[in-house]
C-alpha cells in the first residue's frame, strides 16, 4: 500500500485495523496534535523563564535523547503512543526553548516571526492539499524519502566537516523545503487512515507524526530567518 512507503513515523499504523471504539477522524488527529503543540509551548515558555537553572548541556542532551526515544516507542506501540507522544512534546518544548533563546540572542524578534511563519505554512499546505493542488504519488514519496536520507547524511557530515557559505545556505534551504513537503505526506497518511476507517487508537501516532514535522519546520524556519538576518 502507498501508506507503507510514506513517512517512517507512521509505519506502525495499520490501515486495515478494525475499528472497535470508533474510527479515526480529522477532528481526533487535529485535537491531539493541538494538545501536543500546547504542551510543548507551555513547557517551552516555562523553560524560557527558567533558563538560568534549567538550560544546562546535560539537560539539553537528555531532552534530545528522550525525544528521540519517545518517537521510536510512540510510533511502534499503539498502547504506549499517548504517553510517549506527551513525553515527546515535553522534551521538544524544552529543546525548542533553548534553541529559540540562542537564536533570539542574536536576532531580535525571530521567535514570534518563526512561530507565525510555521502556522502560516501549516495553513497554506492544508489549503493546497485539500484543494487538490498537490497530489501525493509514489514518485513524490520516493523523492521525499531520498531527500530525507540525503539531509541526514549531510547533517552527520557537517558535524565532522562544518559547511559554510553558499553550500550551507543550499542545505538549509533544501532541508526547509523538504520539511514543508513532508506535511503533504502527513496529510495523505491521515486521509488514508480516515478513509480506511482505521481504529481511533491510532490517532495518537498520526498526531505524533504531524507534531514531529511541525517541530522540524519551526527549526528550519529559525535557520532561514537567521541566514536572512546575517545578509542584511
Amino acid at each position: 500500500m502507498r501508506f507503507r512507503n510514506s513517512n517512517p513515523v507512521f509505519r506502525a499504523v495499520d490501515t486495515n485495523s478494525v475499528s472497535m471504539d470508533g474510527a479515526v477522524t480529522y477532528t481526533n488527529v487535529a485535537f491531539k496534535t493541538l494538545l501536543l503543540v500546547l504542551i510543548a509551548a507551555g513547557v517551552g515558555v516555562y523553560t524560557y523563564t527558567k533558563l538560568a537553572t534549567l538550560a544546562t548541556l546535560t539537560n539539553l542532551i537528555i531532552a534530545i535523547v528522550v525525544g528521540f526515544i519517545s518517537v521510536i516507542i510512540g510510533t511502534r506501540s499503539v498502547k504506549l503512543a499517548p504517553v510517549f507522544s506527551i513525553i515527546y512534546a515535553v522534551s521538544e518544548g524544552f529543546v525548542l526553548s533553548v534553541i529559540s533563546y540562542l537564536y533570539a540572542s542574536f536576532y531580535e524578534g525571530i521567535i514570534p516571526t518563526a512561530i507565525s511563519t510555521t502556522v502560516i505554512v501549516l495553513l497554506i499546505t492544508m489549503l493546497m492539499y485539500s484543494s487538490g493542488m498537490v497530489k501525493v504519488t509514489s514518485r513524490f514519496t520516493s523523492f521525499l524519502v531520498i531527500g530525507l536520507i540525503s539531509v541526514i547524511i549531510m547533517s552527520l557530515l557537517s558535524l565532522v566537516f562544518p559547511f559554510g557559505g553558499t553550500f550551507y545556505y543550499l542545505i538549509v534551504g533544501f532541508s526547509a523545503l523538504l520539511s514543508v513537503l513532508f506535511l503533504f505526506l502527513d496529510f495523505e497518511n491521515i486521509k488514508t487512515c480516515v478513509d480506511a476507517g482505521t481504529d481511533q487508537s491510532y490517532s495518537w501516532i498520526l498526531a505524533l507524526g504531524l507534531m514531529v514535522t511541525l517541530v522540524w519546520i519551526y527549526v528550519e524556519i529559525l535557520r532561514l530567518l537567521a541566514i536572512f538576518g546575517r545578509r542584511r
